[in-house]
Parts: C-alpha cells; structure tokens; sequence
C-alpha cells in the first residue's frame, strides 16, 4: 500500500476497506499502537483514511507500512476487498445492553442533527458527557 502522504515522523494512508468498517478501524489502531515507536494512530470509518505518527529512531516507515498492510489483511478476507465489504463482524449485543445501545444510537443522531459539520469531531466527547 502506498502512504498519500509522508512526513518526517507521520505517514497518511487510504484504505476504501474502512469506510463504515468502526470495528475494523478499531482494530488498525490497536494494530498499530502496539507496534513499539508508533506515538499515535488514528482510522477514520468515514474517509477510510488511516493517519500514523511514529519515531523515526525506533522504527522505519516501511515497517509501519507493512505492519498497515497486515492489519488490512485482519480485517478483510480476499473475497470482500474487492467490493470493499468489510469482514469484522459486529458482536451481538446481550440482552440487557440493547436498550443501552439504543439509547447511544439516538443520543448520536441528535448530536449530529445539532451540530454543524465541522464540530463534527466533538460527537465522541459530546457523546460521552451526555450519557453520564
């Protein structure tokens, strides 16, 4: 895979693979921060973009790539990359969770009706402070 964009210490990729794949990005990022001098990483489930801040002294950006192209691989099996399925599955939720997952669902459609698009990148922490 090649990086869209590559700085001293930060490498951009794009992997259509993770548009509306939120497990699959999770997974990538956990991928990632366990390789050691890897400082951050971070995968979008809307843009498919997949930013890494690393440390040049501890590891290589070839390494990063490869470590990116393996953790792609995880998620997707041959068949789905193709039409960009992604193949982590959500877990069913138990029972008692549903109306939980219920009430986070709607918690987030509100603040996405709410907010304008560039606050956008708050939903998470917004999120959070609302269901307390």
């Amino acid at each position: 895979m090649a990086p869209l964009s590559v700085l001293p210490g930060r490498v951009r990729f794009e992997a259509s693979i993770l548009i509306g794949c939120k497990e699959g990005c999770l997974l990538l990022e956990e991928s990632m921060l366990s390789v050691q001098g890897v400082i951050e990483a971070s995968a979008s489930h809307r843009t498919g973009r997949v930013l890494v801040r690393f440390d040049e002294s501890t590891v290589t950006r070839s390494d990063i790539e490869e470590q990116v192209g393996r953790a792609l691989q995880a998620i997707s099996t041959p068949g789905d990359r193709k039409t960009g399925v992604c193949a982590v599955r959500w877990k069913a939720p138990s029972r008692g969770a549903s109306s939980s997952h219920a009430g986070n669902f709607v918690i987030e459609m509100a603040l996405h009706a709410l907010l304008p698009a560039p606050l956008d990148i708050l939903l998470p922490a917004a999120a959070t402070v609302l269901r307390r």
